[in-house]
């Protein structure tokens, strides 16, 4: 029999997946795994519900989305954003931003084309850019939340093809600025922009900036988003793009011969869903800024130095006070022996240049997970 293909030597089994099988192996509390433990709107999954039931709404759809659905986004990105998008041109539906992700680096890059990854990454984007023959280059940011210009400077080379942003930031919750988006996107001059924004609704800054805000980068950048982690319904796996007619049309050709298209029912939902009044997204940021602030607390009770994000659900800690320089021991150890898991970060690092002092947390839990939590990691305080 011949060998399998040479790019999958390459990828290594998400930490996810091993993280959250030892948790439920060993009974312990998992604040690993970035999904809310609380599932979203009732109003939401009742849409569901509706659609499934109602006649013409199970089968396939238009592999670049409902109607419906395309529309919503667009008038949301209106009222957040004040800009304006074509619903049919440069708005795209897939199953989840993974799959949307999958598709525009499927679709731009070429075998030894460039990427420029700002790391710590979520880890997909280093498995794609191996997935597509594309070589990483990368940036780091520390956890204060600064990188030098100069370093994303030094990384760019001709074959540079295109830089991926996560804003605000899994693991390590920055949130770009303005000012930062705009220099990244002047530096990268002749690269296409992919920005990441799952978690544009969950952030303790200023108001988040998508990159489809600045006009002068609209031609050659890539807007990715979801409602999985707005809604709390991750389960359910919407991501779209917003790209313009001749980058759309690219990243389509590649869709609809992965998913061609995703779960129809709940894409009507989730039009239903983008109609939620801005009290809605003021209530779900309120809500995420007190457990954020809890479980900064309880880690820094504990013994934890920790970095206080500006965005997403996560919290990165410092483990140099327990007797460990190796985190993936350490999350081995809190998840045996005192039963709360969490990631280690080194996983989100290039390896020619590791970190390993690091942990993360996720705080996106039922309060009395989190308290419960809280009781078993004064454990920690004894070693």
């Amino acid at each position: 029999m011949k060998g399998f293909s040479e790019k999958i030597a390459k990828i290594k089994p998400t930490i996810f997946s091993y993280i959250t099988n030892l948790a439920n192996e060993y009974g312990a509390i998992n604040l690993g795994q970035g999904f809310p433990d609380f599932d979203g709107p009732k109003f939401i999954k009742e849409a569901a519900i509706h659609a499934i039931q109602e006649e013409g709404k199970n089968q396939y759809c238009p592999s670049n989305g409902i109607k419906e659905l395309r529309t919503a986004i667009v008038d949301k990105y209106r009222a957040f954003y004040g800009i304006e998008l074509d619903f049919d041109k440069e708005v795209t539906v897939y199953s989840g931003a993974t799959e949307a992700i999958f598709s525009t680096l499927f679709a731009l890059l070429n075998p030894h084309d460039e990427v420029i990854l700002f790391e710590p990454f979520y880890d997909q984007y280093l498995a794609l850019c191996y997935f597509t023959g594309a070589t990483p280059k990368f940036v780091r940011i520390d956890p204060d939340f600064s990188f030098d210009f100069e370093q994303l400077e030094a990384a760019l080379t001709p074959q540079t093809k295109c830089v991926i942003i996560n804003n605000p930031q899994n693991p390590l919750g920055k949130m770009f600025s303005k000012q930062e988006l705009e220099q990244i996107g002047r530096i990268c001059s002749d690269c296409f922009i992919i920005t990441d924004e799952v978690y544009e609704h969950i952030t303790f800054e200023p108001s988040h900036i998508s990159m489809a805000m600045l006009s002068e980068f609209r031609d050659r950048s890539v807007t990715i988003s979801s409602t999985a982690k707005t809604f709390s319904l991750t389960g359910w796996k919407i991501g779209y793009t917003l790209a313009n007619e001749a980058i759309s049309e690219r990243i389509r050709m590649v869709h609809q011969f992965v998913t061609f298209c995703t779960a129809t029912p709940l894409q009507y939902a989730m039009a239903e869903a983008l109609k939620a009044p801005v009290s809605y997204y003021e209530a779900l940021r309120n809500e995420y800024w007190k457990k954020r602030d809890f479980l900064i607390s309880i880690l820094q009770n504990t013994g934890f130095k920790t970095y206080i994000p500006q965005g997403a659900y996560y919290i990165v800690a410092d483990i140099s006070n327990f007797n460990f320089d190796d985190d993936v021991q350490f999350c081995e150890y809190l998840i045996k022996e005192v039963g709360v898991a969490a990631i280690p970060m080194s996983v989100f690092y290039s390896e020619t240049n590791p970190v390993t002092n690091l942990v993360r947390f996720c705080f996106a839990k039922k309060n009395h997970v989190l308290e419960t939590a809280e009781e078993r990691l004064k454990q920690l305080q004894k070693i």
